[in-house]
C-alpha cells in the first residue's frame, strides 16, 4: 500500500497488505455483547470466580456470619474445656487426699467378710466368668478418649474452621471489580 507522499507503508519488515489483514480479522475475531452489570472477580484456593454484585453481598453475608457462628462457638467450647480442667483436678485432688487415708484394721476385715460371703453365693458365676474373660481378649485398638481430650479435639476442629472461614471472608472482602 503507497502513501500519498509515494512511500510504501511497511509492517514489520513486509509491506502492509490490507486485504490480508482483513482476512486476518474475520478470522480471528471474537465479538463481545455488551456487559450487563457489574461483575466481581474473587480469588479462591480453587481459582477465579466471577459474581455479581448481589452475589456478592449474599456470600460477604453468609461469611461473617459463619465467622461470628465459629467464633461463639468456639467461646462455649473453651468456658466447657476450662470447666472439665477445673472438674478433673478437683476429683484428683479429692482422690489424693482420700487415697492418704489408710483405711483402719476394722474397715479391712469388713471388707474381707463381705468379699468371702459374695464368692460363696456367687461360686458358679465367679468360675464361668474368670474362664469366658481369659479365652477372649479386648480388640480395641484405639483408646478411649477423656472428655477432656474430646472437646480439646473438637475446638481444634473449630479453630481450622474459624481459619478457612476467615481466609473466605477476606477473599471476598478483596474481590476486584471488573467493567
Amino acid at each position: 500500500m503507497k502513501l500519498p507522499d509515494g512511500t510504501i507503508l511497511m509492517h514489520g519488515r513486509a509491506p502492509y497488505d490490507p486485504v490480508k489483514a482483513h482476512q486476518y480479522y474475520l478470522r480471528t475475531r471474537q465479538l463481545k455483547g455488551r456487559k450487563k452489570g457489574e461483575s466481581y472477580t474473587v480469588k479462591t484456593d480453587k481459582g477465579q470466580v466471577v459474581l455479581t454484585a448481589s452475589q456478592l453481598a449474599e456470600q460477604k453475608a453468609y461469611a461473617a456470619k459463619r465467622v461470628s457462628d465459629i467464633k461463639s462457638r468456639l467461646a462455649e467450647l473453651n468456658v466447657k474445656f476450662k470447666k472439665m480442667i477445673a472438674d478433673a483436678e478437683r476429683k484428683e485432688a479429692k482422690s489424693e487426699r482420700d487415697a492418704k487415708k489408710a483405711p483402719t484394721a476394722a474397715e479391712k476385715s469388713e471388707v474381707a467378710r463381705e468379699s468371702k460371703k459374695y464368692r460363696e453365693k456367687h461360686k458358679q458365676e465367679l468360675s464361668t466368668k474368670s474362664k469366658t474373660s481369659s479365652k477372649t481378649k479386648s480388640t480395641s485398638s484405639k483408646p478411649k478418649l477423656t472428655p477432656v481430650a474430646a472437646v480439646g479435639r473438637r475446638i481444634n476442629q473449630a479453630e481450622d474452621r474459624l481459619r478457612t472461614a476467615v481466609a473466605r471472608q477476606r477473599a471476598l472482602n478483596s474481590a476486584t471489580r471488573n467493567r
